[in-house]
């Protein structure tokens, strides 16, 4: 299934979420550079509320419900980052939230989404077990449905950091996007290439969890058996959207895949260098945006957007320190 979302609507969609977000800053890192010897910057969305880019595609959902659905009340699916965005977004519009995830979550995301009011159902731990039961309680109780990237409100929503980037900076050679389901990615690439053409966009995601770069060789969806062991719990999602696909096929230049070393690596040199809190989700684009070594005009920098921070300390630790041991 084709969607166009024309470049109005995401201006449209910023301005609504002027009402509630600030912009994220975009961080120039300390004395790093790409392979090619690009400046690196880093769109910092692990400092939006809920510590991920997620609230922006649910406080947009969400804005535009009608009376009777937020009386009705919402339901997601996730793994944690949309969760969390999901049950704030219905706590701020006054609506009560039941959010199905699966018990391998991390404990803190699991906890912070209860904390802030949701209702959490459990389901087998993988993307197509946690969409089925949320479909079928969606059906059940009358709950409006916010899934967490294969929506055109939702990918609208994550758009508006292209509109905010275009405003933070003149040019960049490229910019770096990971991808889970492909709703960050495919938002912003919508949005992008409309507002300034020539900027590379590259999807990244884990050489583990790999479907993405896979579909995009074959020209058609490829979807994993099931979660795999990468620490990138965030986009651990076995299969790209139906809507999702095909506006990264028209839009996206070029997927990419990094190691779970580099990984924890990127997750080191934000924390070093650019003082940022990664989750190992939200680093996979700089860890791209440091072995980057494409384009021989280096005077336009790398922006890797820093999708998420939602890492507890203990895990980030043993990931940065086996990465330092390796270095």
């Amino acid at each position: 299934m084709t969607i166009d979302i024309a470049v109005e609507r995401f201006h449209s969609a910023h301005q609504l979420l002027g009402r509630h977000l600030r912009p994220s800053p975009l961080i120039e890192l300390d004395r790093v550079a790409s392979v090619a010897g690009h400046a690196i910057m880093v769109k910092a969305e692990c400092l939006q509320p809920t510590g991920s880019f997620k609230v922006r595609g649910a406080l947009h959902v969400l804005g535009g419900l009608s009376q009777d659905e937020r009386r009705r009340g919402v339901i997601a699916y996730s793994t944690g980052n949309h969760a969390q965005a999901v049950a704030m977004a219905a706590r701020r519009f006054g609506t009560s939230a039941v959010i199905v995830m699966s018990p391998d979550a991390p404990k803190p995301k699991i906890k912070t989404t209860r904390d802030l009011g949701a209702e959490i159902l459990m389901a087998e731990p993988s993307s197509a077990a946690r969409r089925t039961l949320a479909e079928q309680i969606a059906h059940e109780r009358g709950l409006k449905l916010v899934p967490p990237f294969d929506d055109a409100d939702v990918i609208t929503g994550q758009g508006t950091i292209a509109v905010e980037l275009t405003q933070q900076i003149a040019d960049a050679a490229a910019v770096l996007v990971p991808i889970g389901g492909g709703g960050l990615i495919s938002g912003i690439a919508a949005a992008l290439k409309q507002l300034k053409p020539a900027i590379r966009i590259l999807g990244v995601e884990p050489e583990l969890e790999n479907d993405a770069a896979q579909s995009f060789r074959a020209g058609q969806l490829v979807a994993l058996p099931g979660p795999s062991a990468s620490s990138a719990d965030a986009i651990k999602v076995q299969k790209l959207g139906d809507l999702t696909f095909p506006l990264i096929q028209r839009h996206v230049d070029d997927v990419v895949t990094v190691t779970e070393e580099q990984i924890a690596h990127a997750m080191r040199v934000a924390l070093a260098s650019g003082r940022l809190w990664l989750e190992p989700a939200g680093a996979v684009a700089l860890a791209a945006a440091l072995a980057f070594g494409g384009l021989a005009d280096r005077r336009a920098p790398l922006v890797a957007i820093g999708s998420g921070g939602n890492v507890d300390l203990a895990r980030a630790h043993a990931l940065i320190q086996a990465a330092s041991q390796g270095d």
